[in-house]
């Protein structure tokens, strides 16, 4: 394997320009994070916290993660870079303005995840590396090879009780593994497309998993497939013969679990018997990242950022 080059930076973020009006979000919104009533959301034009630009991103952002704080805002996690050039993390705190970056490879990062007790990190790679690390210091001698794919990892989370790392690669598998020293993964080979999204049930007891062919997946935390959802984002008007929704991201809180697809639905999916649920589509306008907010969903679009009341 190839020596791991990480290049480190500490500085400011730049204040905004004064004669700058009225920032809005500009390309798809690629990351979610919310603290209380606080919506901390990120695209090509910045972070921001509601309608208030903090500051512009350090790269292109592909996923942004948080670690909640006690009396404070929640310190940020953004991952990302330039495709086929570096893929870079940046730990950052909202209330000063302070960074942290990382380079991590010659490729992106897609997708950031923060452990629940706040002190490690994980990356999914472009190379199909899955990486752990230090939070917030994302120093040097924390970086880890947890897991390899055979593809793009496009997701990554850690499980609410903190003893699972579940990855999701474009090779179709998810690989589910325990946080102790040299533990091997459980491999989910259930989906028969690349994977896209994934998330942990709130008692760390399931896992979701949503696939390129409009498939999401429950499994048990032991591995056994529990249900498969199919058809998932398909138009009402939809002939089977045109591309298959993708499920991009899913998110799973005490409420129930939702979804967004490539097709523009934002959904819901049952806890016992039934179908997926529609909650809103605008069409040709993907679902690239979600978060829930009290009494809301918040669904991330390209240049807007939609709440929507919880069903």
């Amino acid at each position: 394997m190839p020596p791991l080059r990480i290049v480190t930076l500490s500085l400011l973020l730049s204040p905004l320009g004064q004669a700058e009006e009225s920032p809005a979000h500009l390309g798809p919104i690629t990351g979610i994070v919310t603290h209380g009533d606080h919506i901390y959301s990120v695209s090509q034009a910045g972070i921001f916290r509601e309608a208030k630009r903090l500051a512009k991103p350090p790269f292109r952002v592909m996923s942004m993660a948080g670690a909640p704080r006690k009396n404070a805002g929640p310190l940020l996690l953004l991952g990302g870079g330039q495709p086929a050039a570096s893929g870079e993390i940046a730990a950052i705190d909202p209330a000063n303005g302070t960074l942290t970056r990382r380079k991590l490879g010659d490729d992106l990062v897609y997708s950031v995840a923060v452990s629940p007790d706040g002190k490690t990190a994980a990356a999914a790679m472009a190379d199909g590396r899955v990486l752990t690390f230090g939070f917030p210091s994302l120093a040097t001698g924390s970086v880890t090879e947890a897991n390899r794919h055979q593809a793009v990892v496009r997701a990554i989370a850690f499980s609410p009780d903190g003893q699972w790392l579940a990855s999701a690669g474009l090779d179709g598998l998810v690989l589910l593994t325990p946080r102790k020293l040299k533990a091997k993964p459980i491999v989910l080979a259930d989906h028969s497309a690349g994977v896209e999204s994934l998330a942990f049930a709130p008692n760390s007891s399931q896992l979701a998993t949503g696939s390129r062919d409009g498939r999401v997946r429950l499994h048990s935390i032991g591995g056994r497939l529990l249900r498969t959802f199919q058809g998932v984002g398909e138009p009402p008007d939809a002939t089977g013969f045109g591309q298959a929704p993708r499920v991009l991201c899913l998110d799973w809180s005490e409420a129930g679990l939702i979804g967004g697809t490539s097709t523009g639905y934002v959904f819901r999916l049952p806890s016992g018997q039934g179908d997926w649920q529609p909650l809103h589509r605008e069409k040709a306008s993907p679902v690239y990242a979600l978060g829930e907010a009290p009494g809301q969903i918040v669904a991330g679009k390209t240049g807007q950022l939609l709440k929507l009341p919880k069903p």
